[in-house]
């Protein structure tokens, strides 16, 4: 894959659980365009995946949740000699010129090693050349669509398995910020679409970006508010104490979601009959 010159050394990883057939054939394309990848497939049984990517593939052969998943892939990863791990989830739609994308952005900015995750953000805004999209500071960032720094991934412990799945991504960026690294945020990048294989409602927020509410467990929504306040918790007590806000907020902006999906899946459901 052509690229720009660059000290990026990037291994695509993702997570898989019963993966649909779009998500095989994204893999697929990543090995026939020799773009390097890692998966760890939480999928319970036989492996199902083609002879001629089994190397790629991690398997324990039960599902054993993100967290366990994602801190293998770091360890894997790291391990391989690679610098960076650009994380998709397995529902999330990209393409080759978004690996080509970043590595073209990564040449042209070359960001300081003390930046820890930077989140490309699918291209609500219009896809712009790589060397006219600027980085910015955020706060917190989903794992998904993430470019991870591997040697910081790697001092701060990698991500979190005590958990399953809910706050992992949040527990990782707050222990980044904590050990003096930075995320940073980049728009406009091609190709990434992480609704296209979402069931769900969607709406337009203030800021015009896409946004989706469904219907979730209530273990699940349990596990991530207790994500939400162990977080709160470490954060008044270790600093920084600005997160503290942060994550106490999103308790109430996730209830918010949820009562909102509820109304509105109902809602229309009435309307059509």
């Amino acid at each position: 894959m052509e690229t720009m010159k660059s000290s990026l050394k990037l291994v695509v990883g993702i997570v898989t659980y019963h993966p649909s057939q779009q998500t095989c054939e994204r893999i697929m394309m990543l090995a026939e365009k020799d773009i390097p990848f890692l998966v760890f497939d939480n999928t319970p049984g036989e492996n199902f995946w083609p002879t001629a990517i089994h190397p790629n593939v991690i398997r324990r052969g039960l599902n054993l949740g993100l967290g366990v998943a994602l801190k293998a892939l770091d360890e894997a990863a790291k391990q391989a000699g690679y610098s960076h791990m650009l994380y998709f989830d397995e529902d999330i739609v990209f393409d080759e010129n978004t690996i080509l994308w970043i590595h073209q952005w990564y040449g042209c900015h070359q960001p300081d090693s003390r930046v820890g995750l930077i989140w490309f953000n699918y291209n609500f805004k219009g896809a712009k050349a790589p060397e006219q999209s600027e980085a910015y500071p955020i706060k917190i960032a989903m794992s998904a669509c993430s470019l991870i720094n591997l040697e910081a991934a790697s001092l701060i412990g990698g991500h979190t398995d005590r958990w399953f799945l809910e706050g992992i991504d949040y527990d990782f960026c707050f222990r980044l910020v904590q050990n003096g690294f930075q995320l940073l945020g980049v728009d406009h990048c091609p190709g990434i679409d992480p609704f296209a294989n979402q069931p769900g409602i969607y709406y337009t927020d203030k800021k015009g970006r896409k946004r989706l509410v469904r219907i979730q467990p209530m273990k699940r929504l349990w596990n991530f508010w207790y994500a939400l306040l162990d977080l709160t918790w470490r954060s008044l007590v270790q600093g920084p104490r600005n997160y503290a806000y942060l994550f106490f907020r999103n308790i109430f902006t996730y209830a918010y979601d949820q009562i909102s999906a509820i109304c509105w899946t109902y809602w229309i459901k009435l309307w059509k009959k």
